[in-house]
């Protein structure tokens, strides 16, 4: 099993890197969000869009869910495939909506299958609620003997109980101000290194972020001494 950081930056693209994306590539793939780049992302490591199987959407906002176009126009007309997808209330009708907008003629229900609970998954995944607007979710994967957590978009929130023992807490850090962490619903690299300190997790993630000084990185480790700070295309190979 192995984590595929596809994308680890914000939705302006900061420092070149590309919009957040994991790929979990274990017994089933699982697609982390799907920002606008997520095609080109999958090529360039190595992976077609019908290499997914899966899709966690944690919220609405562009830079995590417009991809879901662009993979839905690969399957129907070049890759060849199918996806299971779980997000937010509503998001069905947008991905139909953005996608007859740009490609007016095809017929998603052959590729798209939006699943109306995490249940329907073949694996174990559950959910919490992140602090964020539009609503963000924030889950908790279990396969193959390892956990992994995901945050999706979120303000600093009590995960203590719900990431708790987890292998990997994947965290975002958009912001390295906390008044301006707090004002836009997002979080810092600090607040995400002490998140995963409470609940005790293995290893911490940090996406979502702009590149963060030495000085910076020196405070988060301080800590949480196992983070990693991630770059596009970086593989964590899980045990």
């Amino acid at each position: 099993m192995k984590l595929v950081l596809l994308g680890t930056g914000d939705s302006f693209c900061s420092d070149g890197r590309i919009s957040t994306s994991i790929l979990v590539d274990s017994s089933t793939r699982i697609l982390l969000d799907c920002p606008p780049q997520i095609v080109y992302a999958l090529r360039s490591n190595g992976y077609s869009p019908n290499d997914v199987n899966h899709v966690l959407i944690s919220h609405t906002h562009g830079d995590h869910v417009v991809g879901l176009v662009f993979l839905a126009e690969s399957l129907l007309y070049k890759d060849k495939g199918t996806l299971e997808i779980y997000g937010p209330k509503g998001l069905k009708s947008l991905v139909y909506s953005l996608y007859h907008m740009l490609f007016p003629r095809a017929d998603l229900r052959k590729v798209l299958t939006f699943l109306p609970d995490l249940s329907d998954l073949p694996f174990t995944c559950m959910k919490a609620k992140g602090v964020h607007s539009p609503p963000d979710t924030i889950y908790r994967i279990e396969i193959d003997g390892t956990t992994v957590v995901y945050t999706g978009d979120t303000a600093e929130v009590d995960l203590s109980k719900f990431a708790k023992n987890a292998d990997y807490l994947i965290h975002e850090a958009a912001e390295t101000n906390v008044a301006v962490a707090r004002r836009l619903k997002h979080s810092t690299a600090t607040q995400a290194a002490k998140t995963a300190r409470r609940a005790g997790v293995r290893n911490l993630v940090i996406v979502h972020s702009p590149r963060l000084t030495s000085k910076q990185k020196r405070e988060v480790t301080r800590i949480f001494p196992r983070t990693i700070f991630s770059t596009d295309g970086q593989i964590i190979d899980v045990p």
